[in-house]
């Protein structure tokens, strides 16, 4: 038996340790309780003595062994899986931030997690500050003891600006600050925030980890010390997973990485194909050498990912009749599943954001999202170009 390293698709596949026996597919452990031959058993498990499992709302074996995979795919010491993207933000954030303390975030984020922020952090009294994406790094590295966590998304949702990854992680280790990533654009296959320095990151499980629209789920890595903190607040909080989503979840895994390889090659053809057409104002996708990122992109990510977004040249209702137009990108929310998808963030993941906010993300109503899925590329490009048509 070798120690040789594994790499990101073996990983995903087969997690970072040789089986021997046993079965080759994940067990699905579907029970909330586990039985003890007496209390000495059982107290020694609830004070964290043997690592058996007690009630599944605080670990389960089958969401362990995802939770050992993730670990393996990001090069962190501890993973925790809940329900939600939502659920592994507010779990972190509730753990680690206490009343009084302060937060500074992107200001391209997902408009659940600026709810989250405004409507019930302030409500604990945590303060959030907002600045400007390119200028987050700088006002971390001048912030001295001010911030408690610096929070922020690369490549962001839904216009794919890409912040310096390396240069965050250096601010936030120079003046204490713990620094958590929303990874759940690029995934663990096309970057690694972990290797260029950044505590804690999350992904939205629901996307591309989980891969075919199934299941909801969340996940948070980072290192013992953060996390324990992590696990305790998400274990008040109730945001548990169920065994036979992690078992879903795991499944999915198991093809991120050949996933991943198309839905970068259908997005990069289509961005480049997008951009020449004359009918719309800006394709944003950080693979595209005019994206003002891309320099920055190219030196942090493998793979440039399977989301882009676009300008139309055309008002709300225009661009609502171009997405109700077309035939493959079905009409929904969410994104990293195998089908495509389409949708308009001002009507529905930043839905409520104030006009100004949603100009500072670069937000319009003639934005589209497009989740670029595995199917034919040029099936794709055809059914986007029938949806330009129809807007003459």
């Amino acid at each position: 038996m070798t120690n040789r390293k594994r790499r990101s698709s073996t990983l995903c596949v087969q997690g970072a340790h040789t089986q021997t026996s046993g079965p080759a597919v994940l067990p699905i452990v579907q029970t909330s309780t586990f039985v003890f031959e007496n209390q000495q058993e059982m107290l020694d498990s609830v004070q964290g003595k043997t690592g058996k499992d007690v009630y599944t709302r605080w670990s389960n074996p089958t969401t362990k062994s995802v939770e050992e995979k993730m670990n393996a795919l990001e090069g962190t010491e501890d993973t925790h899986i809940v329900a939600s993207g939502m659920a592994a933000i507010s779990s972190a954030i509730m753990g680690l931030v206490k009343n009084g303390e302060r937060i500074l975030s992107g200001d391209s984020i997902y408009g659940g997690t600026v709810n989250l922020f405004n409507k019930i952090l302030s409500q604990s009294c945590i303060e959030v500050d907002y600045v400007d994406t390119d200028e987050l790094a700088d006002i971390l590295a001048d912030s001295g003891s001010k911030y408690k966590l610096c929070f922020f998304e690369t490549p962001t949702n839904p216009t794919l600006k890409i912040i310096d990854i390396k240069k965050v992680a250096e601010a936030a280790h120079a003046t204490g600050t713990i620094s958590m990533i929303d990874n759940t654009f690029g995934s663990p296959i096309n970057q690694h925030p972990h290797e260029l320095g950044i505590d804690l990151i999350m992904h939205s499980a629901t996307k591309y980890l989980g891969g075919h629209s199934d299941i909801i789920a969340g996940t948070i890595s980072g290192p013992k010390r953060l996390m324990a903190d992590v696990r305790g607040a998400a274990k008040l909080l109730g945001g548990t997973m169920d065994p036979f989503a992690s078992f879903l979840l795991d499944r999915g895994i198991k093809t991120l990485g050949v996933r991943m390889e198309r839905h970068n090659a259908n997005a990069s053809f289509l961005a480049e194909r997008l951009a020449r057409d004359s009918r719309i104002r800006k394709v944003h996708y950080p693979g595209l050498s005019s994206h003002p990122h891309h320099d920055i992109a190219r030196k942090q990510m493998s793979g440039f990912g399977g989301m882009l977004s676009i300008e139309l040249d055309s008002d709300l209702a225009g661009t609502s009749k171009f997405v109700d137009s077309l035939e493959i990108f079905l009409n929904a929310v969410s994104l990293g599943g195998v089908e495509s998808l389409a949708s308009i963030p001002a009507l529905t993941t930043h839905y409520g954001l104030q006009e100004k906010a949603l100009r500072e993300m670069d937000i319009s109503n003639s934005t589209v999202r497009l989740s670029i899925g595995i199917e034919d590329k040029d099936d794709l490009l055809e059914d986007l170009m029938a949806g330009l048509d129809v807007l003459g």
